[in-house]
């Protein structure tokens, strides 16, 4: 899983250099051979949507700068959510991401559709229950676009910050997402 994907981006998109936590695991998987210097990558962001909760209609297409936003702005516009995609999220097998402020618990919520095989159902619902607490988190298979819908709040993950920007908030779900894929590789 990891190990094809980060291996394919050193040894064919080496220029664009790797995340933190994908050099991270390039060294500890020796997959750099020679590559000593490695330049970290930097987000892009082709598609970011502000979308209204209700009715899913786009309100407005933002460039990167809303990324700057502190992800509180979802408090302030509990309407709305963030529909964000990165050719970066073929890495972690992400669909896209939505960013919101949940209604019923007031929490900081990131939602995913992750393209791992449904018989990982157990796993990911014990990884969810373990690191991020079952009660405000789901992951639900759906047959018919064959994804995890995987909803957890950033509240709950480790380095978050409520003053942290949506930039950062896409970054921490990232890393969240890679250990939980870094976890089922190994112990599959």
């Amino acid at each position: 899983m990891l190990k094809d994907k980060i291996t394919h981006i050193i040894e064919n998109e080496f220029d664009n250099g790797l995340f933190p936590i994908e050099k991270e695991y390039a060294e500890k998987n020796d997959l750099l051979g020679d590559k000593h210097t490695i330049e970290d990558k930097k987000w892009t962001y082709p598609i970011i949507e502000r979308c209204l909760k209700e009715t899913e209609d786009v309100i407005k297409e933002e460039d990167a700068s809303f990324m700057e936003q502190p992800i509180s702005y979802f408090s302030n516009h509990i309407e709305e959510f963030v529909y964000i995609d990165s050719l970066a999220f073929d890495t972690i097998r992400v669909d896209g991401m939505a960013f919101e402020t949940d209604d019923v618990f007031h929490t900081f919520t990131v939602l995913f559709g992750l393209k791992v095989q449904k018989k990982h159902g157990s796993f990911l619902k014990d990884y969810l229950k373990d690191n991020v607490g079952l009660q405000t988190s789901s992951a639900m298979f759906s047959d018919q676009d064959g994804l995890w819908d995987i909803n957890i709040p950033l509240d709950a993950l480790d380095g978050f910050q409520s003053d942290m920007t949506l930039a950062e908030a896409v970054d921490l779900a990232y890393r969240f997402i890679f250990k939980l894929l870094e976890t089922l590789e190994v112990t599959n």
